[in-house]
């Protein structure tokens, strides 16, 4: 439906972050206005390594600022908001867990007060997470009505209750706004070098040794995507608002891999060498193990995954071969 987007206007909170960047890359391509709302733009993001932040109009500013919200709605006649902005880094929830709270929640409810009193914007997609099912520990698939476990940080409650409050907000206000549960998501452009993915890269480009630290013992097995995926998946939620309306909806490549594998399939794909990853995490009784059933997503939206992991981790490596010394 790429006829959808030219010269449409979109808003995308945290626009300059990892998934926001490669959102509005995608934007762009398609003909689409693009504005970004984030507090900072900082000069390693994809945008700008890619060349293209003069082509978005930034608004400096921060999500809870209702006020900022409502005036560049207004302004900029907002069709349609992706709501990407957070604090993304889960181990980090423990250690600011009110700063946590306040942007992931509070700052999602200013966002969609935002759209209900402007009635400007007609559809609003929200970027929730898998963290929003807690730590848990099943071989099988993740449906989304399956019953939440306990998490280990306060990252997930947060995401939750920006994620519970967009569906409430969409039957009780009648707005167009619904959710995308991620799982962990990779590719170009992630600075974040505490994510396994990245940091893997890292060590392998500078030559540092293959330690993972303590983050786990290499078992935690999760279900990794691609961010082109990603992208594709909020522009298929928004372009089909009239069957996701106040659904969440689950993304992801539907089959996990071990940290401790993906580590080794990251080193075979950098130079054909497998090296022994150090993980130096406790060792689990149970092992965590989180993959998202995503039939709902096929079935209702028409959306699959297609980038395997094999490629994907073969275009992020050239990619940071080309980009490290920028971040």
């Amino acid at each position: 439906m790429a006829h959808a987007w030219p010269g449409r206007a979109c808003l995308v909170t945290g626009g300059t972050g990892f998934g926001g960047s490669h959102l509005c890359s995608e934007l762009l391509a398609r003909g689409a206005r693009v504005y970004v709302l984030d507090r900072v733009f900082p000069r390693n993001s994809y945008l700008v390594l890619q060349g293209l932040e003069q082509r978005v109009e930034f608004i400096q500013g921060d999500i809870r600022d209702l006020d900022l919200l409502r005036l560049s709605i207004e302004r900029y006649e907002i069709d349609t908001i992706f709501h990407l902005a957070a604090q993304p880094i889960a181990p980090l929830s423990n250690v600011l867990p009110f700063e946590t709270l306040s942007v992931n929640a509070l700052g999602t409810y200013t966002v969609l007060e935002a759209m209900r009193t402007t009635r400007c914007a007609k559809s609003l997609v929200f970027a929730s997470s898998g963290a929003h099912y807690g730590a848990t520990t099943t071989d099988r698939p993740i449906a989304e009505d399956d019953a939440l476990c306990p998490a280990l940080n306060l990252y997930g409650p947060s995401k939750t209750a920006g994620d519970v409050a967009v569906q409430s907000y969409a039957r009780v206000y009648d707005l167009g706004a619904a959710v995308c549960r991620f799982m962990n998501t990779y590719g170009p452009g992630d600075t974040n070098f505490s994510r396994i993915v990245p940091r893997a890269i890292h060590n392998l480009l500078t030559d540092a040794p293959y330690d993972f630290g303590e983050r786990d013992d290499g078992s935690t097995r999760l279900d990794f995507v691609h961010i082109r995926d990603m992208t594709g998946a909020y522009l298929c939620v928004a372009e089909q608002m009239d069957v996701a309306k106040g659904q969440a909806f689950n993304f992801g490549r539907g089959q996990p891999v071990s940290t401790g594998d993906l580590a080794r399939l990251a080193s075979r794909a950098f130079d054909g060498v497998e090296r022994k990853p150090l993980f130096r995490g406790p060792t689990r009784a149970t092992p965590i193990v989180k993959t998202l059933d995503i039939s709902k997503a096929k079935r209702l939206l028409g959306w699959q995954p297609e980038t395997s992991l094999e490629q994907g981790l073969r275009e992020t490596i050239a990619w940071y071969r080309a980009h490290l010394a920028a971040l």
